[in-house]
This record gives structure tokens, C-alpha cells and sequence, in this order.
């Protein structure tokens, strides 16, 4: 099952950490993350490292969401000893030699709940290679249900012009690709933001696309 969501950016304060509450709270932690960026620095968030987003998408997520803590570059084998796995069944798919950019964990038990990957673009590749690490992560041995659940969050610039590829064809595309790879035992979901041209230091023929991936196990 494959679905496709377009936000309508608010303010709202969530409770919940519902998987949408989540995708919902990491669009809001972007656009905010690309409006500082641009006011601070004078460019904008694509040509910001990786690390600076992996930071305010978690900040903001714990100030939405009381219950939740994170982890920063969680070393993937660290975090399956705490499940209790000493050796993953799928260690290349999951780079178990790697770290996990976002770990969100419960602030009262310090449990593991959600992974979240960080991208600055669509590049199929990329989002293919993390749709199988999360899948990898999601059919392990751990006896975690929430784990079953991880997100992909990606900035993307795109081009105001009669011949710009169709910003919903382009993220249909990018879930049909990434349902095929994962096949069934896997869902597929997207919600995405896009905002003015020309907007935090996009040219005026540009406008920042923020997607954030949801791939829970069947």
C-alpha cells in the first residue's frame, strides 16, 4: 500500500508521536532549520552539512513530543546490543559497520522507537539505500514494535518551469521505486512541503521540496 500526502505547514503543537505527527513535526523542524540557516549563515540548507539538520530535527521533535529522546550518529552495532542482537541477519543491507543519522528513544525508559535517515536530495540511489537499511532494521530479531516503523527525511530543490518535473509524479516515482525494492512486507507513505520560490536563498526559479519517507513493516 502506497499513499502520498501534501502538508499544510502550521504551527500546531503535537502530543502524539503518531508516525504522521512525526513526518508532520520533521517537515516543520526543516522549514524552520532553512529560514535560520539562510538568516545566520546567507545560504541556503542544501549547502548546509547534514549533522546541522540531524540536530534541529531532533531538538524540535523532543520540545513537540515530551516522551521522546534521540540519539545523535547512534553506532548501529551499539544500538542492536541494547536490543539484544549480536549479530544482524542482514549486517550489508543494515551497514551495521555504520551509524544511524536520528535514533528517537522513549526519555523515560530509554528505549529505541524510530530511526530517521537524513538526505539533502532525491537521488534514488540514496533513498534506496536507506529504504533497505530501515527494512533490514524493521525485520530484525528485536521484539520492538516501534522499530518496525522508520522514517527518511530529504530536502530537494525544484525548478519553476514549464518543463520541471511534477513534484507528485517525481515522489510517486520515488515510492513506486522504493516499494519494488522493499516488496510487500513493507508500506510505503509520503508527506511533503513545498515552499515559495525563492524563498531562505533559493533562486527565484527555485523552491525547497521537504519529504519525509514513511516505511513501516506490513
Amino acid at each position: 500500500m502506497r499513499s502520498i500526502k501534501m502538508l499544510a505547514f502550521s504551527e500546531v503543537t503535537l502530543k502524539r508521536a503518531t508516525k504522521i505527527n512525526i513526518q508532520d513535526a520533521i517537515i516543520e523542524a526543516i522549514v524552520f532549520a532553512s529560514k535560520e540557516s539562510f538568516e545566520n549563515t546567507g545560504v541556503h540548507i542544501r549547502k548546509m552539512p547534514e549533522y546541522y539538520l540531524n540536530v534541529l530535527i531532533a531538538h524540535r521533535l523532543t520540545n513537540i513530543f515530551p516522551s521522546l529522546g534521540y540519539r545523535l550518529e547512534m553506532p548501529v552495532k551499539e544500538a542492536l546490543l541494547g536490543l539484544g542482537v549480536n549479530s544482524a541477519e542482514n549486517g550489508d543491507d543494515l551497514r551495521d559497520g555504520g551509524r544511524f543519522d536520528i535514533v528517537l528513544t522513549s526519555k523515560k525508559s530509554r528505549k529505541l522507537r524510530h530511526v530517521i535517515e537524513v538526505k539533502r536530495s532525491l537521488s534514488n540511489r540514496q533513498l534506496l539505500k536507506d529504504a533497505k537499511r530501515l527494512k533490514a532494521l524493521a525485520t530484525e530479531r528485536h521484539q520492538s514494535k516501534r522499530l518496525e516503523t522508520g522514517f527518511i527525511a530529504t530536502v530537494s530543490r525544484l525548478k519553476i518551469s514549464p518543463r520541471a518535473n511534477n513534484i507528485d509524479g517525481l515522489l510517486d516515482t520515488r515510492m513506486s521505486n522504493i516499494q519494488r525494492c522493499l516488496g510487500s512486507s513493507m508500506n510505503v507513505s509520503c508527506r511533503f512541503q513545498v515552499l515559495d520560490s525563492g524563498l531562505f536563498g533559493f533562486p527565484v526559479h527555485e523552491s525547497l521540496v521537504v519529504t519525509v519517507f514513511c516505511l513501516q513493516k506490513s
